[in-house]
């Protein structure tokens, strides 16, 4: 009976141990055998293994000479897990080998170099169609785990060794492209991308090897033309510059308008460009909108710390925007109305396949209607009419031509202009009574930009690219007031007098530039070149005459001419060069300087800015940057309001105004590891010397006499820290970022605020920037920008003080303990807009309809003070007392604002 228990308790072990081993085996078979989708788009090998082992079960097992840096796009459907490994693993210098549950990866062995020559491939990477150049295009080998980027002009270069070869073509919103060859001798190879309908849900993404989360360079940012005309703005109006606002470490000046302060800097402190060119004023309506017409953009970069060192004469940020080339193979274009402006833009060919042209204009309607507001008003025997008009417009044309494979020549074209004028008009009813006085007033206030330039882009040799650009650039201002006042009776004039007055400001440019490209191999991408400027400053030219008809005491004509500060010459010449360099699989650095030049008034300036940014890939997704940058600044914008304003006036370095140089550190962490999300932490400090201040009781309006003696040099200090979490693939996109900073100045000299630190005016501790886009379907998405940020600072008498002045009189002086003593309330707003698109026989019809400050936030545009005066009576009989009563009062001038409008891309 015992040996008969044993003997089932021992089969039954072996039974159950057969039934575990069974279901071991039916298991590893079920895991071996299992179908599987993914979809992953620039990740690396080592965030595809984690994925695996989260999702499969199986362990992978490699040790340290397996790199698993290289970053690969894939999409697959109902593979094995052994089929997708063959996939992903194709082209990288890594195999693998199942053994139950683990997944052995080795190092692949690669043939001996020593004996193996290297050549190099070239070309350009344009759009299938249209051959628009595509910038910051991926072109990756992955048998070398090594690849590179288009740059500016859609021009690549890559060294390999001699041999089979795998490259893959990749950017976003684009099918990837790839190209399988033997490589034998210098190749050029001219990629053509067709668009994939599957990304449009991809709002933005850091692939690019110059900005973004993959680049050695911290504070940088590429902003897809997408991402900005989905991004609601005021009226409707896609906006490049709003648009830039809502990035960390960038913030409105006035709530609404189109002023940029990056990390503590002020306006003039930014470098904007168009296609390379400077602009010096960048808006429309006092900086309600920009000067950049979303049509005509193709690529926006944001720079705001490791300035690559072929950008040079600000200190606080770049802004390089660059137009379309135009479509060389077919014609397209859009049509749009809207609220405020209408826009049309037009491209094709001149001669397919050769030369081409971009043509976009935008204007608003009010530049046809002479006086778009007039009023009247009656008093006694005169009538008196005001007529009013506003408008603005914009104008870019690009030509392009291909002169070959090699060579090719750009022609490029900017007007865009600001007209205000007023008109008045105060008459008699009845000429047949006593003399009457015919009094009339006409004012004019345009300004704008006006930039040509010409570009030729040549390839010397696969290696080594060639750009010559030579450029005119101006900005003017011009203010004309016209009067004209006659006595009059019984029909007869009895005394005509007028009065004519002129005022312009403004400055010119003529520049030439060189810039070369070297790709020496493909760990070194290698940028150096020269430019020279020649600046006119005018700071301030007055014109006036006045004619005297029918009085014999003064002379019938006069005309008088007054130059408040004379022309002034400056010219600047500037050397740089700079090299990303990748150092080992994990580190890459870019690094370089630029040496300038300034002479102006018999005085020369010297600076060699140095530029240092380091990256280390620590794995898993995670990345650690670390940047340096010097940077110097020769001219400057004096302005007196919060508003950009059409009287600014840019004024040059002098003997006794010097540069402006800062010193800028920053370091962050960056993420990417989580599938369609990127996450970045960064933190930075900022020296600035030499900056000006107005003087207390001292502003600049449109009159910059003796500007010299009205400011102070002293220095400040910005520092922060910038989280952002942005969505990058799906039907919903977006970012959230947050920025804790703050921002002062101090002048050591005792002129202002005795010395001592005080806030900027647009320190604001925290800013929230929060903004979405959702795709419901190909015909409805929606979009939604919400920011809040705590309040800047103004200065405000806090009391009165009794002082005796040298006469010994007696009189009252406000006191004020120190520059920007008080702090504005924050500011918060929420913009939406939807898109319904219609796809029609000829093209697409978009209705947009959006609401500016939807819930009607009453924020302040514009902050005043009103002193008020108190009067106290304590008992009959006793002295009145006078106290003054300072009132800070807020105007909101942008509440809720509902717009619509209709767009027609064919």
């Amino acid at each position: 009976m015992i040996q008969s228990n044993f003997f089932q308790h021992h089969h039954i072990r072996a039974l159950l141990l057969m039934c575990v081993v069974l279901l071991s085996v039916r298991m590893q078979a079920q895991s071996s055998n299992a179908r599987l989708t993914m979809e992953i788009r620039n990740a690396t090998l080592e965030s595809l293994v984690k994925r695996l082992e989260n999702s499969t079960g199986f362990t992978f097992v490699y040790g340290e000479e397996v790199r698993l840096n290289s970053r690969i796009s894939l999409q697959v459907k109902q593979l094995t897990i052994s089929e997708l490994l063959e996939q992903a693993f194709r082209d990288q210098p890594v195999e693998f080998s199942i053994n139950g549950k683990h997944i052995v990866l080795r190092k692949r062995e690669m043939p001996k170099k020593k004996e193996r020559r290297r050549f190099t491939i070239s070309g350009c990477v344009t759009e299938q169609g249209s051959a628009e150049t595509l910038i910051g295009a991926n072109v990756t080998e992955g048998r070398y785990a090594t690849g590179t980027s288009s740059n500016t002009f859609g021009l690549y270069s890559l060294t390999l060794p001699e041999g089979e070869v795998s490259l893959t073509f990749s950017y976003l919103g684009f099918r990837p492209q790839q190209s399988r060859f033997v490589l034998t001798r210098d190749t050029v190879i001219n990629i053509q991308l067709a668009g994939n309908v599957e990304l449009q849900e991809v709002v933005i993404t850091s692939q690019r090897k110059e900005a973004g989360i993959q680049s050695a360079n911290t504070g940088s940012h590429d902003i897809p033309i997408t991402q900005i005309r989905h991004t609601p703005s005021i009226l409707g109006e896609a906006d490049v510059l709003k648009t830039l606002q809502l990035m960390p470490g960038v913030q409105a000046g006035m709530e609404g308008f189109a002023g940029m302060y990056v990390r503590g800097g002020t306006p003039d402190q930014n470098l904007v460009m168009l296609d390379g060119i400077p602009v010096y004023n960048a808006d429309h309506l006092m900086g309600v909108f920009s000067v950049f017409t979303p049509e005509a953009v193709k690529n926006v970069s944001l720079f705001k710390s490791s300035f690559p060192a072929r950008y040079g004469g600000r200190l606080s940020s770049i802004v390089d925007v660059r137009t379309n080339d135009g479509d060389l193979h077919q014609y397209h274009g859009s049509l749009s109305i809207g609220s405020l402006t209408d826009k049309l833009h037009l491209e094709g060919p001149i001669r397919k396949g050769k030369t081409s042209f971009s043509l976009s204009g935008r204007f608003m309607p009010t530049a046809l209607i002479p006086n778009a507001v007039n009023t009247s008003e009656s008093y006694g025997t005169h009538i008196s009419t005001d007529k009013y008009n506003y408008y603005f417009y914009d104008l870019n044309a690009k030509l392009n031509h291909k002169f070959n494979d090699r060579s090719r020549l750009f022609l490029g074209f900017y007007r865009g202009k600001d007209h205000y004028h007023y008109y008045n008009d105060d008459k008699p009813t009845d000429y047949s009574s006593s003399p009457q006085q015919y009094y009339t007033s006409k004012a004019r206030l345009n300004w704008g930009n006006l930039i040509g330039y010409a570009r030729w882009n040549y390839v010397f040799s696969p290696k080594l690219f060639g750009n010559a650009t030579v450029a005119y650039n101006q900005y003017r201002m011009t203010l004309q007031e016209d009067t004209e006042n006659r006595k009059i009776q019984n029909g007869n004039t009895l005394e005509h007098q007028i009065y004519t007055s002129k005022f312009h400001s403004g400055i010119r440019d003529w520049s030439a530039r060189m810039d070369f490209d070297y790709t020496p191999s493909t760990s070194h991408r290698v940028r150096f070149g020269s430019e020279f400027i020649h600046h006119l400053f005018s700071p301030g030219v007055s014109t006036a005459h006045e004619g005297n008809y029918g009085t014999s005491t003064t002379p019938a004509d006069t005309t008088y001419r007054t130059s408040i500060n004379q022309a002034q010459r400056g010219f600047e010449l500037s050397l740089y060069a700079e090299d990303d360099w990748e150092l080992s699989g994990r580190l890459s650095l870019n690094w370089g300087g630029r040496l300038t030049l300034f002479h102006t008034q018999g005085k020369s300036y010297l600076s060699a800015q140095p530029r240092l940014s380091l990256r280390y890939d620590l794995g898993n997704g995670l990345a650690a940057k670390a940047s340096y940058a010097h940077m110097a600044q020769y001219v400057h914008l004096l302005s007196s309001t919060p508003l950009s304003m059409p009287t600014d006036l840019w004024v040059p370095i002098t003997r006794n105004i010097r540069p402006m140089y800062s010193n800028q550190y920053a370091a962050g962490l960056y993420y990417d590891g989580l599938s369609g999300w990127e996450f970045s932490v960064e933190g930075y400090y900022k020296q600035m010397r030499h900056i000006l201040e107005y003087q207390d009781g001292v502003s600049f309006f449109g009159n910059s006499t003796y500007w010299e003696e009205k400011v102070e040099m002293g220095e400040g200090r910005c520092y922060g820290l910038e989280v952002m979490a942005q969505r990058t693939v799906g039907k919903t996109t977006g970012w959230i970022s947050y920025t804790l900073s703050k921002s002062e100045r101090r002048f050591k000299d005792g002129s202002i605020s005795q010395g001592q630190w005080f806030p900027h005016k647009y320190d604001r501790r925290h800013s929230v920037n929060l903004c979405l886009n959702h795709k419901f379907s190909d015909r409805i998405d929606v979009g939604a920008s919400w920011i809040f940020y705590t309040g800047g600072y103004m200065t405000v008498p806090e009391r009165q003080t009794i002082v005796i002045k040298p006469d010994g009189s007696i009189g009252q002086e406000n006191y004020i303990s120190h520059r920007n003593n008080y702090q504005l309330p924050p500011t918060h707003r929420l913009n939406v807009g939807i898109n319904f698109n219609r796809k029609t026989k000829h093209g697409m019809r978009t209705w947009n309809i959006s609401i500016y400050n939807l819930y009607n936030a009453m924020n302040p545009n514009v902050v005043y003070t009103k002193q008020e005066n108190i009067y106290e009576n304590f008992a009959p009989g006793e002295i009145i007392t006078q106290h003054t009563k300072t009132t800070i009062k807020k105007l909101t001038i942008l509440p809720l604002i509902p717009s619509v409008t209709y767009t027609y891309r064919f």
